[in-house]
């Protein structure tokens, strides 16, 4: 990006409203530059709102406690095996592509008597005995470190600070960590510019009394809703279309974003570009509030339309080329004539990724 000498010269011997007007012009260049070749390439409302909370909420604690409860599921297992199964000890030999097994009598043994290809199946069962006894000193320590990490870490936690605090005094300060209902509520509250759905459109409206554009996407709202899913109906996020290489095309000035939208509905209005940046209106942008993961919503009801596929095909490369990918912050559904959106799918994808 190259700012003209012209641009910056003193008010003194220019009009002063002209210079201020050129300056204007060359910073929005220089932020529309900086967007366009930024390291990360998707942008969300979300990225430019004050952060929620300082810490999120603590994941690790369920998996070491199912970590331990897996751990002495498997001690069990191989005490019996051990009690069970013969013991011995076996020296292997690699001759070539074969391993040869010798049965020692002692560990002062060093070379052991050979044993015959019929008593393979002994060599190898003492052979994982002998391993089987060494893992049960290992997974007993691990047992107690883990079990050890968790009591003084729950009372060392930061948490604790907030726990011990007067109920009085909980009201009044602001925690490390929202519980899930006030991060909901905070969350909810971001303020977006929705798009405009037009007067003569169908009323059709979600149990949260919001006005949607189709019935599918009324029963997603109401799913949503009934699972205690906070969503925000078509949050804008900023993309760049030209975000990846492979992404560009000699036709690529022509495309619209809102081109699926468009599709979907007739009521729906088109996205705008605004150069290489553009707003993707998702149809849900949903909080998995336990993790605090933030998910895009596309849902494509016409897919046995060729051109409506196709379209949508589109639009998901830009999310794609944008960072937002299946299962990981972008959530698709899709219907044909033949086979409508299942209520059975959303409860299914809704536990999946918001639960």
């Amino acid at each position: 990006m190259i700012i003209k000498k012209s641009h910056i010269i003193s008010y003194k011997t220019q009009n002063y409203m002209t210079f201020r007007k050129k300056l204007a012009s060359c910073a929005f260049c220089l932020y529309l530059y900086s967007m366009k070749n930024a390291k990360t390439r998707r942008f969300s409302r979300s990225d430019l709102i004050k952060k929620l909370e300082s810490l999120k909420p603590i994941l690790f604690l369920p998996q070491i406690e199912a970590r331990i409860a897996e751990l002495e599921e498997v001690l069990k297992a191989k005490q019996f095996a051990v009690k069970k199964n013969p013991s011995g000890l076996v020296r292997i030999v690699r001759r070539g592509k074969t391993l040869l097994f010798y049965k020692r009598s002692s560990p002062s043994d060093a070379q052991g008597t050979y044993m015959p290809r019929s008593q393979e199946k002994l060599a190898r069962s003492l052979i994982q005995n002998d391993y089987d006894k060494k893992t049960i000193p290992a997974i007993e320590a691990e047992i107690k470190e883990l079990q050890d990490f968790l009591k003084a870490y729950k009372e060392k936690c930061s948490d604790t600070v907030y726990q011990k605090l007067p109920s009085t005094r909980q009201e009044v300060v602001t925690p490390l960590t929202l519980d899930d209902e006030q991060y909901a509520a905070a969350w909810l509250k971001v303020e977006y510019r929705h798009k405009k759905i037009p007067e003569d459109a169908p009323q059709l409206f979600s149990d949260n009394n919001e006005q949607v554009r189709s019935k599918s996407e009324i029963i997603i709202a109401n799913a949503l809703k009934a699972a205690r899913v906070p969503y925000r109906y078509e949050f804008p996020l900023l993309v760049d279309r030209n975000a990846g290489d492979n992404f560009r095309s000699s036709t690529d000035n022509d495309v619209s974003v809102s081109a699926t939208d468009s599709a979907k509905s007739n009521t729906k209005n088109s996205d705008s570009y605004d150069l290489d940046i553009c707003h993707l209106h998702p149809d849900f942008y949903c909080l998995n509030l336990r993790t605090r993961q933030e998910f895009a919503w596309e849902h494509f009801g016409m897919m046995d339309d060729p051109e409506y596929a196709a379209r949508a095909t589109e639009k998901l490369g830009l999310y794609a080329e944008n960072g937002f990918f299946p299962g990981k912050n972008l959530i698709i559904t899709m219907e044909t004539s033949a086979k409508p959106l299942s209520s059975k799918l959303l409860k299914s994808v809704i536990q999946t990724y918001l639960k």
